[in-house]
């Protein structure tokens, strides 16, 4: 059985041997472009910046992990989408949608003076992140596509062309019925079983994964108001960029997982193959999960990638 791990933000990281005090940490909340404050992290100013763009229900302390690695040798921003963590969810219901968190992400770069960066998105964050460079390619010096699809991902949740037809089902109960449907929600996620089931469905490896860090996950997910979940995956599953994925000439490694129940890997292997010129990699006994479950793996990968594609370290940043 794996080591498993405690998703925590140290004041401190033991480098070499020696404990070092975090240096270059800028926390703070930025005016979206509907005056909607998001909540953003930045750590480290070496190497290129990478912007990490999360899982919907996903706060930022899924890239803890990620960020621990990267920080000595890039610049690592981390945000919490709006209505997610620390960020306000904004007033407007038409601004729950993809198209809200790509200016959120670009407000969030603006802000943080970073003119060009690695994107790296989970689960929905590369919905976000392939929209961000079909408007703004200019911007972005390389894609990293972790756990995800390039739209409609309710369409082959679970492998099955049913689960678009359940999702029509799910939604308009919970958007009707908002108070029964949080109640069930919160039955089926928050009970004893919850951790085993998970990996009974293969939703995680609980091999890989601590409860602790499952509980956490969960805890956020009851968290988000109900109606804005339904309404951004809603749209989410409206959405799809598969048409300009044949128009990216960056940079690009896609990272799948073998037992991904939320994106089959079938549809990781089309969205490599339709992007000229992208790499592959397969997490094996790896989950939707596989980013804190095999974090390691994942981020020597990506460390790789970047050594190998992209070029020595440009100026990205002004200051």
């Amino acid at each position: 059985m794996a080591t498993t791990k405690s998703l925590t933000q140290p004041k401190t990281q033991k480098r070499k041997g020696a404990l070092v005090q975090l240096t270059n940490v800028k926390e703070g909340k930025v005016l979206s472009f509907d005056k909607t404050r998001l909540a953003y992290r930045s750590v480290g100013n070496k190497g290129y910046p990478i912007i990490c763009c999360n899982g919907l229900g996903v706060s930022t302390f899924f890239w803890t992990y990620f960020e621990n690695y990267f920080r000595f040798k890039h610049r690592v921003v981390t945000w919490d989408y709006r209505g997610h963590g620390n960020s306000e969810l904004g007033d407007n219901p038409e601004n729950y949608s993809i198209d809200a968190l790509v200016k959120d992400c670009k407000a969030v770069l603006d802000h943080l003076n970073i003119q060009k960066a690695i994107l790296v998105g989970h689960s929905l964050g590369v919905q976000v992140s392939l929209e961000f460079h079909r408007r703004y390619p200019d911007r972005v010096i390389a894609l990293v596509p972790c756990f995800g699809t390039f739209g409609e991902p309710m369409s082959t949740f679970y492998n099955t062309s049913l689960s678009k037809y359940i999702f029509d089902l799910l939604y308009w109960f919970g958007v009707h019925f908002p108070a029964p449907g949080k109640m069930v929600s919160r039955l089926l996620l928050k009970n004893p079983f919850t951790f085993y089931l998970g990996g009974f469905f293969k939703v995680m490896h609980t091999g890989m994964m601590s409860k602790s860090d499952s509980e956490r996950y969960i805890d956020h997910v009851l968290s988000v108001d109900p109606i804005f979940f339904l309404t951004l995956l809603k749209n989410a599953q409206e959405h799809s960029v598969e048409d300009n994925l044949k128009k990216i000439k960056i940079p690009t490694l896609v990272v799948a997982a073998e037992h991904d129940q939320f994106t089959p890997l079938w549809l990781s292997k089309k969205m490599h193959h339709l992007i000229p010129k992208s790499e592959m990699f397969i997490i094996q006994n790896g989950t939707h999960a596989a980013i804190v479950e095999q974090p390691d793996l994942m981020n020597l990968r990506i460390e790789k990638f970047i050594q190998e594609r992209l070029p020595k370290r440009v100026r990205t940043t002004s200051h």
